[in-house]
Parts: C-alpha cells; structure tokens; sequence
C-alpha cells in the first residue's frame, strides 16, 4: 500500500508565491524582511494592509533619522502688555477684564493666577502702560457690579463668565480706544455746559 505525499501546491497560485516569497525572506533580519515587503508592494501598487507598512518614494535608509514636523507656534501674546494692546479694553472695568483673562488662560504658568486683586491690578497697568489710577479696588469692585468679575477671597477677583466672553469674543470693540480711564467724567462736565445755556436763554 502507497502512502500518499502531501497535495501538491498548485503552479502559481498565491500559496506558491507565498512559499516563494518566504523561502527567500529567510534568515533575513526582520527590518530587511520589512523592507523588501515594502519594496515589493510599491512595485505591485499594493496598499499596505498595515499603517506601519508605508511605501518609501527612494531607497531605503534605515539608519536614518526620522524627521517630523515642527510643532506649530502658539500665536497668541504671552505677556500682558501685547494681550492688552490686542485687546484694546475701552475702559478701566474692561481692563481689569482683560487681566483676569490673561492670567487666568494666556499667562506662563509660573505666572497663572485664579483670581487678581489690587496688587495685581497696578502691576499690570505697569507693565501694559496702561494709566494708574486712584484705588484699584474700586475699579475692580465696578468691574463686578458690571458683570466681569465675579468675588473670590476678600480683597480678590475673579473672573466671570460674562468677562470671559467679553475678553474671548467681544474684544477687541469697534468704539474708539483709551490710553487709561474710561472718560466718564468728560460727559458729565458737557452736561452741566449745556444746562448752564439753557437757565441763560430762559432768564433772557
């Protein structure tokens, strides 16, 4: 009684291009088994099955380093005189939006800061030049009954949603700009002019 072989491998069929194909990747290093694998699907137009199998456009260089892409370079003001320049606050309430913002989001983190008080507020009208004024916890209290801050620890602020808004999406305004103060005394003096020329019509 014959003992029958095993069945014979059918002439090109992809069993036997793969017999072939692994009889000649043998005792290769598996980097080089990689890269003719690459090579040979390039020639063939063969979407790799795998992400990591990606075709290479030239020779191969497998000491060579691999480059990636620069990371892209935040374009924001990382100090408080260029956010406030970019900004441009209309007011001292909207100034002291705008420092809450910064040190709260854009400001390096050895700078970052919950909350803004009085001392924070000099400090930054300092350094963005922007006008100092009298008490600093008054503006900071009218910047809270304006919606921007919100109390934190006494003496502190923080910054409200309404702020946030205004500093993320409204600002920079349309209106014209100041150089500090929000000019709230200019009206009232117009005010009292035009009153003035109206008791002299009437008596004349």
């Amino acid at each position: 009684m014959t003992q029958s072989g095993p069945p014979a491998v059918e002439k090109n069929s992809p069993l036997e291009a793969a017999q072939k194909i692994v009889t000649e990747l043998q005792g290769m290093t598996s980097e080089n088994q990689s890269l003719a694998l690459q090579f040979a699907m390039q020639t063939l137009r063969i979407t790799p099955p795998s992400a990591h199998l990606t075709p290479s456009p030239g020779p191969a260089h497998p000491d060579a380093p691999i480059v990636h892409a620069a990371a892209d370079v935040p374009s924001h003001p990382t100090d408080i005189k260029s956010f406030t320049a970019a900004k441009a606050p209309r007011s001292d309430q909207q100034f002291a939006a705008v420092v809450a913002y910064f040190y709260q989001f854009e400001a390096p983190t050895e700078q970052h800061k919950d909350s803004i008080d009085a001392a924070t507020m000099k400090d930054a009208a300092r350094l963005a030049v922007w006008g100092q004024v009298r008490n600093w916890n008054t503006t900071l209290k009218n910047a809270m009954r304006a919606g921007y801050l919100d109390r934190a620890e006494r003496g502190a602020f923080k910054l409200s949603s309404v702020g946030e808004n205004l500093v993320a999406i409204t600002l920079p305004g349309s209106g014209a700009t100041s150089a500090g103060n929000s000019g709230g005394t200019k009206g009232r003096v117009s005010k009292k002019k035009v009153s003035t020329k109206k008791r002299t019509k009437k008596g004349g």
